[in-house]
């Protein structure tokens, strides 16, 4: 499925799973898994131009939006359905970040 990429992320978009391509090329491939077990079923559904600017992929959100870092640590927001970026504002320090979708839930945890 992957050959000639360099950074994949794996995570969930718009409710499905999907891997997150970026190449030499800073472009990104995103592909989601039509079919739970079946290798073919992964469908290539949208390509990012090139973006300069960006280094890597760190996380995606809960819609049609993707988490990346620039070249200058900065952390940026990009809205695949506007085609847009936002700076958010956040500096990477530590040369690693990771994007997690939180869900507050009202219901005890059980068993810690």
């Amino acid at each position: 499925m992957v050959d000639c990429f360099d950074i994949l992320h794996l995570g969930l978009l718009n409710g499905s799973i999907a891997f997150i391509i970026y190449d030499k090329t800073t472009t990104f491939h995103i592909r989601i898994l039509g079919e739970l077990g079946v290798k073919e079923s992964w469908a290539n559904i949208f390509i990012v131009k090139p973006l300069p600017c960006v280094e890597r992929p760190i996380g995606v959100g809960k819609k049609w939006d993707i988490f990346l870092r620039k070249n200058d640590d900065e952390l940026v927001w990009y809205d695949m359905s506007t085609q847009t970026i936002d700076e958010l504002g956040v500096k990477e320090s530590q040369n690693y970040c990771c994007i997690v979708v939180y869900k507050e839930n009202l219901l005890p945890i059980v068993g810690l």
